[in-house]
């Protein structure tokens, strides 16, 4: 007679390299076991306005697309750009609506990263911070194809884990390349003067 399997408790303190590999999830294990709501501080500019900034926060942490949606719609829900705010009210909010009510059941759970998330109304986020009088700089793309490990994404998330801080930031981040531009807006690069 066979003897029965035994469970083997999971030990919380365990530590996984970057390189391991959840087999279910397809995602690192550092990643599946993280904790689900890091709230990340960010100013959020545009490439194709003026320079007014407004502060977003997110706590979501699924993938470049949804961090570029929930950039996007903070900036639309700010007002800050009565253009924009128009624009992704009519373009946008739809979708966004249906992606927040999808994720709004299994934003803690590791089956976030086995959801797929639209394309976001823009392409790049780019994202930077001074850290000990450093700067660390993240081009963050949508829609890349790659699996997350090998994204920039990817590295801005380890940097964020590894603070130990439900809160972190704040972050500049700039949204290029939007898909659609409204009319009469005329591009600037905001890494070109101080912040």
């Amino acid at each position: 007679m066979p003897k029965p399997l035994k469970t083997i408790p999971e030990d919380p303190r365990e530590e996984w390299l970057d390189n391991e590999v959840h087999r279910h999830y397809n995602m690192p294990m550092v990643v599946v076991r993280a904790e689900p709501h890091i709230l990340m501080h960010c100013n959020v500019y545009r490439d194709t306005t003026s320079l007014l900034k407004t502060s977003a926060c997110i706590d979501k942490w699924v993938n470049t697309e949804y961090f570029i949606w929930e950039m996007s719609a903070g900036l639309a829900d700010s007002g800050v750009n009565p253009q924009w705010t128009e624009f992704f009210e009519k373009q946008y909010k739809e979708k966004w609506v249906q992606i927040q009510n999808e994720f709004e059941s299994i934003a803690d759970l590791p089956e976030r990263f086995l959801h797929e998330v639209p394309i976001p109304p823009f392409e790049v986020a780019e994202v930077r911070i001074s850290a000990n009088e450093t700067p660390c700089y993240w081009r963050l793309r949508a829609n890349t194809g790659q699996h997350m490990t090998d994204t920039s994404f990817w590295h801005l998330w380890k940097l964020i884990l590894k603070q130990k801080s439900p809160t972190v930031g704040p972050f500049d981040v700039i949204l290029r390349v939007p898909l659609h531009i409204p009319a009469g807006e005329d591009p600037i690069d905001p890494w070109n003067i101080s912040l």
